[in-house]
């Protein structure tokens, strides 16, 4: 027998044993009350059980929002509405094991493709959508929506997640339609956490930005990169991150946020590294920064601190050809200083611990303001500076994990040992060929995140 033909044979057992355990999963009424507390024996991770969201017509997502006639949005590329994508987001609610708040990104989007076959922008089918917090309640194999809490500025108006200016995607309703006008207020939402008070701190790549949002959705203070300006925006705008934020990769912004447990201090993660990925300068790079904010003051935030981490290399994820194609989905502060990440590439995924303990605060290092620790991400040390250090805790081959896409988008630490994932499923438009629906997992890890 070849090499191959055994690898084959191998992957073929394996996948029976750990697949057939991952499918039984959807059907195990799991105690979320009870979870195990320690990492399973055998060292390897197994799935608990798996949660999915009903058919749910899109309007449940923005009440009181007219969302237009779905005819309409029919032509305009968008006939199902009952597949809505509220997996960017996954947030614990304090005392309440089962409940959740999860989110959905700025709404259904598509590739605007033209008669070439060449992308220019997106298509917007419902561009009066706005992103929503949605509480929900896991419950006997689905996810429950409780309420949806649409954002909306300080005039009650929602915001949209429309481009906000020509750095970001142009935006149309459909492949023959002339351009949407851009909205400065507009969110491109991925990231929520639930800050002491009630409210919440989210992230969006459009900015790259940070927003404290209310618990009834309004944007009380977006903090902005030094030097973007949002003429017209009908909620308070503070631009105090550091400029060089400017240069993130297109519709690679804040893809996470993360809040330590003392709720004082956050952590805003670039989901990829900055630098053309075109450019042979960054085009291999794996350098990724963390800002650090306090947020003792939730809407009067200060920067308090930059640190980088460097991403698995590329060849960590076999299927995956180019280094860009990494990702940091989310992440959880589960202590002061470390933190941890969801990576995942083509048909694979890993949760990595950084601990940033020992790791330079750049934040004054005249290096931070150019791309020239992108640029040599590889040999920090010739700048005097300490890249966070890396664990890994989990590898999803490690159970062959059975998902429908490799947009995981959604984090959640339930404990030392077990955590919860979500996806983004897209709206069931775009990538989302099968029309799978918003999903959650929840996961017993092989290794303890806090213990080596």
């Amino acid at each position: 027998m070849s090499k191959n033909s055994t690898s084959a044979l191998i992957a073929a057992l394996f996948s029976l044993s750990f697949g057939a355990a991952a499918q039984a999963a959807e059907s195990v009424a799991l105690d979320l009350n009870a979870l195990p507390t320690t990492p399973n024996a055998n060292k390897h991770a197994s799935v608990l059980a798996t949660y999915h969201l009903p058919a749910t017509d899109i309007a449940t997502l923005n009440p009181g929002i007219d969302l237009g006639d779905a005819a309409v949005a029919a032509k305009n590329g968008y006939s199902n509405r009952s597949i809505p994508g509220i997996g960017s987001a996954l947030v614990p609610i304090p005392g309440k094991p089962d409940e959740f708040y999860m989110m959905t990104d700025r709404g259904v989007n598509f590739d605007n493709v033209n008669g070439a076959g060449k992308v220019f922008g997106k298509n917007f089918p419902l561009p009066n959508f706005t992103p929503a917090i949605v509480h929900v309640k896991l419950v006997q194999g689905s996810i429950e929506v409780i309420k949806a809490i649409p954002l909306v500025d300080s005039l009650g108006k929602p915001v949209t997640g429309l481009s906000n200016n020509k750095d970001d995607e142009t935006a149309y309703l459909n492949n023959s339609s002339s351009a949407l006008p851009f909205n400065p207020a507009g969110l491109d939402t991925e990231a929520l956490q639930l800050l002491p008070d009630g409210s919440f701190l989210v992230s969006e790549e459009y900015g790259p930005s940070v927003a404290v949002v209310s618990a009834k959705g309004e944007v009380l203070v977006r903090y902005v990169p030094i030097g973007k300006a949002y003429p017209g925006v009908k909620y308070p705008v503070k631009a105090i991150l550091p400029a060089i934020y400017k240069e993130r990769r297109s519709n690679r912004g804040f893809e996470n946020i993360s809040v330590t447990p003392d709720g004082k201090t956050a952590y805003a993660t670039l989901q990829s590294p900055m630098g053309n990925a075109k450019d042979k300068d960054y085009e291999k790079s794996r350098l990724i920064r963390v800002l650090r904010l306090d947020i003792s003051q939730p809407t009067d935030a200060k920067v308090s601190g930059m640190f980088v981490l460097l991403q698995n290399d590329k060849s960590a994820y076999p299927e995956t050809d180019k280094q860009k194609d990494l990702k940091f989905s989310d992440a959880v502060a589960f202590e002061q200083d470390k933190l941890l990440f969801l990576e995942r590439a083509n048909k694979k995924f890993k949760l990595v611990v950084a601990d940033l303990s020992a790791a330079s605060n750049v934040l004054d290092n005249p290096h931070a303001t150019t791309l020239i620790m992108e640029k040599e991400a590889e040999s920090l040390d010739k700048l005097g500076i300490k890249a966070a250090t890396m664990r890994e805790v989990f590898d999803s081959r490690d159970v062959f994990f059975q998902i429908d896409t490799d947009k995981l988008e959604g984090l959640a630490l339930l404990n030392s040992s077990v955590v919860a994932i979500s996806n983004d499923n897209d709206f069931g438009v775009g990538e989302n060929t099968t029309a799978y629906p918003s999903k959650v997992w929840v996961l017993r890890l092989g290794k303890s995140v806090t213990t080596p």
